[in-house]
């Protein structure tokens, strides 16, 4: 992990790609790359005798809450690579992709390995990643799961009812905060709070884990539901995320990603996932 000077801590996650360059003009890709369980990258060559092009691509990374903010690559053919940083295309923020290039005097040849490292950062600025103890959020969400008996609120929505903490819940949100001020007491002296509107279960759920873990379950953030939730209660943090996160794929973003890696008059006689 790695951190800017105003101490944004980031997360660097490396990449190794080995290929084979043919004689004939050719793009060559890789496999889309799983991170957290989302196939979220790719990186590819379009390795043609006038300006060859190196190309990174992160599409969806939003849905869980981050983006790439750089890319170091370097040839690994023999001892250790020389990075260098690949440049960031400006192909608009309006929808869920990122694009990297770096243009080559030449074409590549031969059995190749290209090394990446991938600067990751958090799409909100109050959403980070960093170093922390792990089993302090586990014995928080155990707290609701398990000690149910300690709780004093309980959330009804349909035909489920899910424990939860007036502390934990009103440092999170002054909305509940305010709530937990009208004395709406139920059975056995625990406050009741009744999601009335279409929310399912699950969703309230993965809504209580990020309020007492500060992530949702499954990483996706893509819910318009949590959204919903998430305005309601008015945690920024997570309506936030959630709103980048459903942004789709742009049509316009497409024609971009297309302009930059077809800009000559080459046409891709042949293409190959490595």
């Amino acid at each position: 992990m790695t951190s800017d000077l105003s101490g944004t801590p980031k997360m660097t996650m490396p990449y190794e790609w080995n290929f084979e360059c043919e004689e004939e003009p050719m793009t060559i890709a890789s496999k889309m790359i799983l991170f957290r369980g989302e196939k979220v990258f790719r990186v590819g060559l379009k390795n043609h005798t006038l300006k060859p092009v190196l190309f990174f691509m992160a599409t969806d990374l939003r849905k869980i809450g981050m983006k790439v903010e750089s890319i170091m690559f370097g040839f690994q053919d023999s001892g250790s690579a020389r990075m260098s940083k690949m440049k960031n295309q400006d192909i608009g923020d309006e929808g869920s992709l990122q694009l990297f290039i770096k243009n080559f005097p030449k074409k590549l040849v031969g059995n190749r390995t290209i090394v990446f490292r991938i600067c990751i950062e958090g799409t909100d600025p109050g959403y980070s990643y960093q170093l922390c103890d792990r089993l302090a959020k586990d014995q928080l969400w155990a707290a609701l799961i398990i000690q149910k008996h300690l709780a004093d609120v309980e959330f009804i929505v349909k035909d489920k009812i899910f424990p939860a903490h007036k502390s934990i819940l009103a440092a999170r949100s002054q909305v509940f905060a305010d709530e937990f001020e009208k004395k709406q007491l139920g059975k056995d002296g625990i406050q009741q709070i009744r999601i009335e509107t279409r929310v399912h279960p699950s969703t309230v759920l993965n809504f209580l884990h990020f309020i007492y873990t500060g992530e949702p379950i499954g990483y996706t953030f893509a819910d318009e539901e949590l959204l919903k939730l998430a305005d309601h209660y008015q945690l920024t943090t997570l309506a936030g995320l959630c709103k980048l996160a459903l942004k789709k794929t742009d049509a316009m973003q497409m024609a971009k990603v297309s302009q930059q890696l077809n800009s000559n008059a080459e046409d891709l006689s042949s293409s190959k996932i490595m």
